[in-house]
């Protein structure tokens, strides 16, 4: 198969479904016709496929088996239960909408809800003795009739004349079980038909025969700028492609060729475009142009071939914008061989979709590969971003603009982000009650070396009260109240939270204003700047998100080892909050760490799961009786900790340098080489740090998904020193069991055909 270049990078993974169009009509099968039908249904709804299409053809042996699609859909609804079920395509000038309402919402009663209907104008002048009077108009009766059909889905009636000659209002039954129908248009090829498919919301099936990966480009280009200008979103592309698959490139050649040459002959009029190019008459110089036609359609628009150079062109199309194949099956190779195959087709889909999940390595190829001028990120994330940059030329990043926001930044991170090389690096300021952002400034270190906050963005005040809501001089501390229009009216139906933090602004005369109490304190410095020194309450931000200390504690308290806990936060040695937890073991009970952070998992997020659950005898309290946060604090700063019960030292010179850099980042001592990052403090953001390290000490060069397949020193250490699998192995790991009984097959049957 000929390489195909791609032409954008794929932003979602690509899905695969199975599509039917029937080159024997039936004679030489017997009871066996829909066999292929059945069995690859349910081996698609077994595998992760997305869908099943089967075709309307009337009167021809290509498709002749399936003259109503959705008795064929019936058949495979019984025999299914995950795969969606598409006709592709309802030749809708054929049928009256009230038939394909009524016939399709008893398959997807049938299904539970898995059907999808694309929609065809039709173009065999012969199909039209089923409605004569609807050749002529079919291109433009076709919308018309998407719209009937929806409209009868929805439960919406349409008016008809009775026999009596009477209008009355028609409502289909059943009643699906979808509430709206997904619909799709099928386009040949015509610029109007992809845009008239944009303007009216459907997806799009489309095929690669008389159009190549450029053509198709620029037509999905039409199509969704058409879907943007009506309001719609992006819609699914699906693209149709003739479908063999197998290790042996010598194999799918001599199983293809004369089934899909006799396709090509069944469907010259897509060719005509090609026969033009040849200078050829598509009558007379048939087989000449069948001829030329499967050298190039063979190699450039079918996933003929192996897994390996399928996986290319679901690429190239894929850039194009493709978000779905339909693998058309049976075009004339034998059943079984097809059968014995379609492993293979899994094989390619799951390359494509492990190629998906395999991100960029660092945020900085992001950045570059995507062209990123602006990014709004945390100081966590812009920390992230300075270690991708460290010995890296300027040019490695195409930033023109950060937007730090979201938590306090550090004075030695301030300090390394005006040192980048990024052209503005702003301070952005403000809480989601206030509309996310309230004021913004430069980020840069003031000559005390403080980061601090401030430039209220047009229509926001910012003022720093005291307890009885009076402004502060410059240099007192006081809590920062916003006001203006961007203040939220409250809390949904939570009237006590609301009146307690959104309250009237006694600073300003106009009727009504509020202003709200964000619980940061802070100091003025004069010029509308504030330096940030904590909070009022027992928030906390962590790694952008606000958190309450007491959710925390509820769901701590909540298993039985546990007397009582208190967290508190801690700053890290990279200057990033920490929470760790104190705990009070339940007399009698055993002390297990990482059964109490598995309780702790399950019910909240990750960056609410303290790094440290340390076990106490008592919890320090003040005088007045009240648990001692300062002291807390004071006693988290000095936890190091150790390793578990179950610790294991480092075996060789891999596992060792790992153990450093783990224990290095988690702030722990002993790590063992079998236990898990992520259950002994270990976070996304962690995880991209110790990538950078790993990446820095020369132990190897790994993708950040690693550190999430991996995630104990031992199986990273053997990853590395295996040197990861190539992906092409991988590829062919999964089909080569097959390669020689297959080959064996096909050529028992060549030998059966020749002696026939």
């Amino acid at each position: 198969m000929a390489a195909v270049p791609e032409t954008r990078t794929p932003t979602r993974p690509v899905d695969f479904s199975l599509f039917y169009f029937a080159a024997d009509s039936g004679e030489s099968k017997g009871k066996d016709l829909y066999r292929l039908l059945l069995e690859g249904a349910r081996f698609a709804d077994t595998h992760g496929f997305r869908a099943v299409w089967v075709p309307e053809r009337h009167f021809h042996a290509f498709g002749g088996a399936y003259p109503n699609p959705s008795v064929l859909a019936g058949a495979v609804a019984a025999s299914t239960d995950r795969v969606e079920i598409r006709a592709g395509s309802v030749v809708l000038p054929l049928q009256d909408p009230l038939r394909v309402a009524e016939e399709w919402a008893v398959v997807d009663n049938l299904s539970d809800g898995r059907v999808s209907l694309s929609f065809a104008s039709g173009w065999q002048p012969d199909d039209f003795v089923l409605a004569p009077d609807g050749y002529t108009t079919r291109k433009e009766s076709l919308w018309d009739g998407i719209e009937v059909v929806r409209r009868l889905w929805a439960g919406k009636s349409v008016s008809r004349r009775n026999g009596v000659g009477s209008d009355i209002d028609v409502w289909t039954l059943p009643r699906p079980v979808q509430a709206e129908l997904p619909v799709w248009a099928t386009a040949a090829g015509s610029d109007e038909t992809f845009r008239r498919a944009g303007a009216t919301g459907a997806n799009l099936l489309t095929h690669l025969l008389g159009q190549n990966v450029q053509e198709l480009t620029r037509k999905i280009g039409i199509y969704r700028a058409a879907r943007a200008a009506a309001g719609h979103d992006e819609g699914v592309v699906t693209l149709m492609l003739h479908t063999f698959v197998h290790p042996d490139a010598e194999i799918v050649r001599e199983a293809v060729r004369e089934p899909f040459k006799a396709y090509l002959r069944s469907s010259i009029d897509l060719m005509r475009g090609l026969a033009r190019g040849l200078g050829l008459d598509p009558v007379r110089d048939r087989e000449v142009i069948v001829d030329h036609a499967f050298e190039r359609y063979s190699s450039t628009s079918a996933l003929f071939g192996t897994p390996q150079s399928c996986a290319d062109l679901v690429r190239a199309v894929a850039g194009a914008g493709v978000d779905e194949i339909a693998c058309l099956i049976d075009f004339g190779v034998p059943d079984d061989l097809v059968l014995d195959a379609l492993g293979n087709i899994e094989a390619v889909k799951q390359a494509m979709k492990d190629a998906h999940a395999r991100p960029s390595r660092t945020p900085t190829e992001v950045i570059t590969r995507y062209g990123v001028t602006h990014l709004q990120c945390t100081p966590a994330f812009a920390r992230l971003l300075l270690l991708d940059r460290d010995g890296q030329p300027p040019a490695v990043s195409t930033l023109r603009t950060l937007l730090v926001g979201g938590d306090a930044s550090p004075p030695e991170l301030t300090s390394r982000l005006c040192d980048s090389g990024i052209g503005d690096v702003l301070n952005m300021y403000g809480p989601t009650e206030t509309c996310v952002w309230s004021a913004v400034q430069r980020l840069e270190p003031d000559r005390y070396d403080r980061a601090t906050v401030g430039g209220a963005l047009p229509n926001t005040t910012l003022y720093v009260l005291d307890a009885q809501l009076r402004p502060v001089p410059v240099g007192v501390p006081g809590e920062l109240y916003i006001g203006g229009d961007g203040v939220g009216r409250g809390y949904w139906n939570r009237p006590a939270l609301t009146a307690e933090r959104f309250l009237p602004d006694p600073l300003t005369d106009r009727p009504g204003s509020r202003m709200y109490a964000t619980g940061d304190v802070v100091r003025p410095l004069g010029g509308g700047r504030f330096e940030f020194l904590g909070r009022a309450d027992h928030q906390v931000k962590v790694r952008g998100f606000r958190i309450e200390f007491g959710e925390i504690e509820t769901v701590l308290d909540g298993h039985p080892a546990l007397a009582n806990c208190t967290v508190v936060a801690r700053p890290d040695r990279n200057g990033d909050t920490a929470l760790v937890a104190f705990a009070v073991p339940r007399e009698g009970m055993a002390y297990d760490e990482a059964g109490i952070r598995a309780h702790a998992r399950g019910q909240l997020p990750d960056y609410m799961v303290p790094s440290r659950i340390v076990p106490v005898e008592s919890l320090p309290l003040t005088l007045n009786g009240k648990v001692d946060r300062g002291a807390l604090v004071r006693m988290a700063d000095e936890v190091k900790g150790g390793g578990t019960a179950t610790h294991l030292a480092p075996r060789n010179q891999i596992e060792h340098a790992l153990q450093q850099i783990w224990q290095a980042l988690l702030e722990r001592e002993g790590v063992g080489v079998h236990e898990n990052f992520f259950e002994i403090g270990g976070h996304s953001l962690l995880a991209a740090r110790m990538h950078s390290h790993i990446t820095t000490a020369g132990l190897g060069r790994i993708e950040l998904v690693d550190l999430f397949t991996f995630p104990t020193i031992a199986g990273l250490a053997a990853h590395i020193s295996a040197g990861g699998e190539n992906a092409d192995e991988k590829l062919s790991a999964g089909v080569e069991s097959r390669a020689s009984r297959q080959k064996a097959a096909f050529r028992q049957r060549q030998r059966r055909r020749q002696g026939s």
